[in-house]
């Protein structure tokens, strides 16, 4: 046996190696896709029957709940902004005004989530 016939072995056993991974890869992945099930999308700007309308609520209730939090976190910035900067600095109007922001968003939130919720018992009242 040869230098040369050694290395043409040595590269056809990395090669087949390198190729069996990649076909083994290609595999879990199709396996993987065809498993997956299809994500059912949900509309939240409808208000008719066919969306789950409690669902979007919910979905609209937690969206509502994190900007409250965001705004209270703000808020506690603007103070130790204000320590830090004065009262009369950029720093503590910009947050603020990012704290009240955050506050009208999700007020406008929970208001479309009452909607959302109010059109889902009137939906299921007049299904009786």
């Amino acid at each position: 046996m040869t230098w040369g016939d050694t290395m043409n072995n040595l590269w056809r056993a990395t090669v087949s190696h390198n190729v069996g991974w990649g076909v083994l890869i290609l595999l879990c992945s199709l396996v993987a896709a065809g498993c997956a099930q299809p994500v059912a999308k949900i509309d939240t700007t409808s208000f008719g029957p066919s969306q789950d309308q409690m669902a979007i609520a919910d979905y609209y209730r937690d969206q509502a709940m994190v900007l409250k939090e965001k705004a209270g976190a703000i808020a506690e910035s603007a103070v130790r902004y204000e320590h830090l900067f004065g009262p009369e600095s950029d720093w503590v109007s910009g947050a603020r005004q990012l704290s009240r922001y955050y506050a009208v968003a999700a007020q406008d939130l929970e208001r479309r989530a009452e909607a959302l919720a109010d059109a889902a018992r009137t939906g299921r009242q007049q299904r009786r």
